[in-house]
């Protein structure tokens, strides 16, 4: 399924906004597009989204991996 970033947000993860929604919801819809289970690509997409908008925030990662 296409989603726009108004669509993946009201569906899939509410708190994303703006560039982060946007890059969400490209990411998904790639990923479906590629053969990837919907499942899993909405999970990726909202985990991309999500250190984004942290980001965005300024707030530091909680996974070990990304600490600045």
């Amino acid at each position: 399924m296409p989603w726009d970033a108004a669509s993946f947000a009201s569906k899939h993860n509410r708190k994303l906004k703006g560039a982060a929604a946007s890059k969400a919801a490209e990411q998904a819809t790639a990923m479906v597009k590629a053969g990837v289970p919907e499942g899993i690509a909405i999970a990726t997409a909202n985990k991309t989204g999500d250190r984004m908008m942290r980001k965005k925030r300024g707030m530091r990662a909680i996974y070990s991996g990304e600490a600045k």
